[in-house]
């Protein structure tokens, strides 16, 4: 079952469509690893996520700067978070391959990060916006 829902939906479409491209790549990354999927697949997903995390990032920072929105120094900061997580589970999945475990976390850490801070903080560029 797809994480991305329509209430997820902040109502700025490139950001969406981008949040929704996202949350895609880290279902296929969470069935991969269940799946025991080989490592090009792994590395595949790994890869585009580290490209498009940075794409879809920078963009987010710049509008909320271009917009004054007050949390903008806390999206930058969460987005390091996120990075940081990405990389060390590429490390652990280097080093242990695809594993349930590792299934489980991406759900847990990286998905369930993902929808919390689309929920507490990206929402907020929104009112920034229409103001």
């Amino acid at each position: 079952m797809p994480t991305w829902n329509p209430n997820l939906a902040l109502g700025i479409p490139l950001i969406d469509v981008q949040h929704q491209q996202l949350l895609d790549q880290l279902d296929a990354l969470s069935e991969a690893l269940k799946m025991g999927k080989g490592e090009f697949e792994l590395r595949s997903i790994l890869k585009f996520l580290d490209m498009y995390v940075n794409q879809h990032f920078g963009y987010e920072e710049q509008c909320m700067h271009r917009y004054q929105c007050s949390v903008a120094q806390i999206n930058q900061d969460a987005h390091q978070i996120f990075i940081h997580k990405l990389h060390i589970l590429r490390q652990e999945i280097e080093r242990s391959g695809a594993t349930i475990e590792l299934a489980n976390r991406v759900q847990q850490e990286l998905t369930n990060w993902f929808v919390n801070h689309i929920q507490s903080i990206d929402t907020k560029m929104k009112a920034a916006i229409l103001a």
